[in-house]
């Protein structure tokens, strides 16, 4: 069965991954989404970079923002919307084609891949699998990598945010 063909995608919510396709010689995106799968007409990093520039930001920025708080220089994870908890994580550089993004939340469990275990089969809480051309020690570390960021960035944003409150001065304390 054929899936359906879209020239465009935003990340949200329902989105698992964003597997790149080699189709008709160029490199698309199959997106998995808990309930529905279909064909982006681009590369997974072009809508990861759409994805970021939707939620006003662009992937450069996001990955400069990673890379401030973690000091991670190479296939860092980022958060597209902080907002809405979307954290993805490339298999390999996001300078190449092939490179697909994985959400961080929908990983349920990973084991090396079935036909060869170069490769990592993953399973996503939505009980879909797919088989990355990825080992599963990359797999892996990409996966504590974000993790780790997830932490990092989050525990930021509560602390400015339990920062951020004035408190009134006391009664018995005069105003001058």
């Amino acid at each position: 069965m054929k899936e359906t063909l879209k020239t465009e995608y935003e990340v949200n919510e329902r989105t698992v991954a964003l597997i790149a396709i080699e189709e008709e010689g160029k490199i698309r995106t199959r997106v998995m989404e808990v309930e529905d799968s279909f064909i982006v007409d681009l590369p997974p990093t072009k809508v990861i970079d759409n994805s970021c520039k939707y939620f006003g930001s662009n992937l450069s920025g996001r990955i400069s923002g990673t890379k401030a708080i973690t000091n991670y220089t190479h296939k860092s994870p980022i958060v597209i919307s902080g907002m809405l908890k979307l954290y993805y994580f490339p298999t390999m550089s996001p300078s190449r084609l092939e490179c697909s993004w994985i959400s961080h939340s929908f990983v349920r469990d990973f084991a090396p891949g079935q036909t060869d275990p170069r490769k990592t089969r993953v399973q996503f809480v939505n009980k879909l699998s797919e088989e990355l051309p990825v080992s599963p020690g990359v797999f892996s570390n990409q996966l504590e990598r974000t993790a780790q960021f997830r932490l990092m960035y989050e525990k930021r944003f509560t602390s400015t945010v339990r920062h951020s409150f004035v408190s009134e001065p006391s009664p018995s304390v005069p105003i001058r």
